[in-house]
């Protein structure tokens, strides 16, 4: 049979480390989630650029004088 000291080491331990866990997945899940955003907005950011250079080019071959 397993002592009551043993027993509450054993609870104890198990709490700790669910805490540690529970700790470590939120940690992964904000990372996540700030990886996510920061991709988002670089596309953005990208597509934008490439939307300006696109219309500056258009904007050149119609107005050259070649």
């Amino acid at each position: 049979m397993i002592s009551k000291k043993t027993a509450v080491a054993l609870v104890v331990a198990v709490a700790t480390l669910s805490a540690c866990s529970t700790e470590q997945v939120v940690d992964n899940t904000v990372d996540a989630g700030l990886f996510a955003t920061r991709t988002v907005v670089k596309t953005g950011v990208g597509a934008g650029k490439l939307v300006v250079k696109g219309g500056s080019a258009a904007v050149r071959s119609v107005t050259s004088d070649d």
